[in-house]
């Protein structure tokens, strides 16, 4: 999680459940500009397994992707999954950076639900009022066990880690800067296994969490309750989603209970967020993640939450060649976090 230098070449890297992304940018006439971009499908949930021949194997596929999407450089920034990170707002009195280091040592026990010497620490001033005698600080955490597995992998793979930074905050700079927005927004992203929900002020994060929901518990239940199987199953949850007039519902009424379990976490999330800022609300959702695809999902999530949905968009302020505007648009909603990750350089 430290800082590098701004002038280096790299890629940014998401090692999800299911899959593996990256994409790599650079600098054309003042703008970030697509150099490529890949993915790889992998064994489910082999990233979450601590034995050393799941990661022998994860960075063979990290290799092998890194060769495919022709990658030019072998430095790479790494996103953290939510459920393997920790995220703080903290008050700190205004200090000079080393003291305000130390003082963020003795402060960061009281929120991070591990022993400080089991983490790996980071931190940054995200307001800083001249007429205020405090700072807000965020305090950003990660299990050591977790950050070496991502350094062991990268490093198998014969490539160099500049840094890991949360998921979300490479969601928050790629979707936040693609819908131009300074206001306060909430970003849901719906994985295979998991569902990240996020509050933020501009880009910077006030609430993340993360529910065990995604596509794969959709699809059990539709399996379980068609009695179809897993490729039926998975074959239903994207063509009939959240559709209410299709085959009569079926799928619907299956599905339902499991997207209102999301939109309970949603609401929770914003009527935490607005008791603490009375004065603030939320302007709109953000929805990003393959299974954000479902048919119907976004105007479902509207109706329960009260509120507008977009479908997060990553590749509108990155120039890429005309062409191939249909096929990235078609993967936009899966390549938010390598991108966020490889805009690292332009948006701080």
């Amino acid at each position: 999680m430290e800082a590098f230098d701004q002038e280096q070449n790299y890629f940014g890297l998401d090692l999800g459940n299911s899959s593996i992304k990256v994409a790599q940018l650079r600098e054309l006439q003042g703008r970030p500009t697509l150099v490529t971009y890949g993915d790889m499908d992998i064994q489910e949930n082999i990233i979450m397994s601590d034995s050393l021949i799941d990661q022998d194997k994860v960075a063979g596929y990290l290799k092998q992707l890194v060769a495919d999407a022709n990658i030019s450089s072998k430095n790479v920034i790494a996103a953290l999954p939510s459920t393997s990170s920790f995220t703080a707002i903290i008050k700190t009195p205004r200090l000079n950076q080393k003291e305000l280091g130390e003082s963020i040592g003795y402060q960061a026990d009281k929120y991070i639900p591990m022993a400080i010497d089991q983490v790996k620490l980071d931190w940054a001033i995200i307001e800083d009022n001249p007429q205020e005698e405090e700072l807000t600080v965020l305090l950003v955490a990660a299990p050591n066990n977790i950050a070496t597995k991502y350094l062991n992998i990268i490093q198998k793979a014969g490539l160099e880690l500049l840094a890991l930074e949360v998921n979300a905050l490479a969601l928050a700079r790629s979707l936040t800067l693609a819908s131009q927005t300074e206001s306060n927004c909430m970003i849901v992203d719906i994985g295979t296994t998991n569902c990240d929900i996020a509050i933020f002020k501009g880009q910077v994060p006030q609430i993340v969490r993360s529910v065990g929901i995604g596509s794969k518990a959709i699809r059990r239940v539709i399996s379980q309750n068609l009695g179809l199987d897993e490729t039926q199953a998975d074959q239903f949850m994207k063509k009939f989603g959240m559709q209410e007039d299709k085959i009569e519902g079926q799928v619907f009424k299956t599905v339902k209970p499991v997207v209102d379990h999301i939109v309970d976490e949603i609401n929770k999330s914003i009527n935490y967020f607005i008791e603490r800022n009375p004065k603030l609300k939320i302007e709109k959702i953000i929805l990003t993640g393959g299974t954000s695809a479902l048919p119907g999902l976004p105007a479902y999530l509207a109706n329960s939450a009260k509120l507008t949905v977009e479908i997060g968009n990553p590749w509108v302020n990155i120039t890429y060649p005309a062409d191939m505007q249909q096929t990235l648009a078609s993967i936009s909603l899966n390549y938010a976090t390598s991108l966020g990750l490889a805009l690292r350089n332009f948006i701080r």
